[in-house]
């Protein structure tokens, strides 16, 4: 097996800051910051709080402030540091390419860069996330006979999801659905592909790829009651079907998809509200923004706003558009 084109070492401090220039009693190379690209973090310490970390990396000259806030779930951030890809021999450009393919095409993963949530735990009224990595195991088949020679790769890493903070204190997990529908209200899906039930064959299903996407919110204050109102408008093209359909003879069907998959961007919406205010986080910022319109109101609110987020009507409004079907209208009919 080829020598690993990285090296993952480890240094200890009573601060970060003199962890990091510890490493110069191991390494013959000064470590350059203005490279990195990730700050990861293990779940054990992310729940303790990662203020303290993050500190000498905003505070220091070097390191980016576009660096990934990524947290290991039920990991340690050595563990992704050592995680392998078929397709890339450094696991940081791998990465990179996960975050970057799930945020374009799948809009499924927390987006986090060290500038967003600092901005995010300073700020009144919204609480910060962060990109949730996973360490994938894949068991290797070992032969006792002889000389073992590992051709296969171990276990690597999945980005998906978001870790889900309350200050600076790690709290829980969004799943794919829920980090998209959090991405729903944010204005932040890309793309990504909807599966919805087929018309009058609910035994099968249709793909819709999103095209285009905004998302948006408002607060209200109804009778001393907070509201939110999110809208959503949200366009798709045809992708597969299984088994038979012809708009053109069934416009109704078109409709109708056009409704399936409104629903479920609204089910998605829904379900992320849920978790956050399950969680007693305010992902979204909805204190934050009853701050710019109402700020008497929120005056009134922000010393218990933990618990009126998690009174917090929400009413979701969707708008679904389905411009085209591809290079064929109808399917493929296979003759009896």
């Amino acid at each position: 097996m080829l020598e690993k084109p990285f090296w993952v070492v480890s240094s200890t401090g009573y601060t970060v800051f003199e962890a990091v220039r510890n490493f110069l009693s191991q390494s013959p190379r000064r470590l350059f910051w203005a490279h990195n690209r990730f700050i990861m973090i293990g779940e054990d310490l992310a729940r303790k709080g990662v203020q303290d970390v993050l500190d000498v990396f905003v505070r220091d000259g070097e390191p980016r402030w576009r660096a990934w806030i990524v947290v290991a779930k039920g990991a340690r951030a050595s563990d992704l540091l050592e995680a392998e890809f078929e397709l890339q021999r450094m696991p940081s450009e791998a990465a990179m390419g996960i975050i970057q393919g799930a945020r374009r095409g799948l809009s499924t993963i927390g987006e986090s860069m060290l500038i967003d949530f600092i901005q995010k735990l300073e700020g009144e009224g919204i609480d910060p996330i962060a990109t949730c990595a996973e360490i994938i195991p894949r068991p290797q088949d070992s032969d006792i006979r002889g000389d073992l020679k590992r051709e296969k790769v171990g276990s690597s890493a999945r980005m998906t999801g978001a870790a889900v903070f309350k200050n600076d204190k790690l709290v829980g997990w969004l799943n794919k659905p829920e980090t998209r529908g959090y991405n729903w209200v944010m204005g932040k899906v890309r793309s990504g592909i909807i599966v919805i039930k087929k018309p009058g064959e609910e035994d099968r299903f249709i793909g819709l790829e999103i095209l285009r996407a905004k998302g948006g919110f408002k607060p209200e204050v109804k009778n001393g009651r907070i509201s939110v109102m999110v809208k959503i408008q949200a366009e798709a093209n045809l992708g597969d079907v299984q088994g038979f359909i012809d708009p053109l003879k069934s416009p109704e069907v078109w409709t109708s998809m056009e409704r399936r998959m409104a629903t479920v961007i609204r089910n998605e919406v829904m379900a992320a509200v849920a978790k956050a205010q399950e969680l007693g986080s305010d992902i979204f910022g909805f204190g934050a923004e009853l701050n710019r319109k109402n700020p008497k109101k929120w005056a009134e609110l922000k010393d218990r706003w933990d618990e009126e987020f998690r009174r917090v009507e929400v009413q979701v409004e969707v708008k679904a558009k389905l411009r085209r079907s591809g290079l064929v209208m109808r399917s493929t009919r296979i003759k009896k």
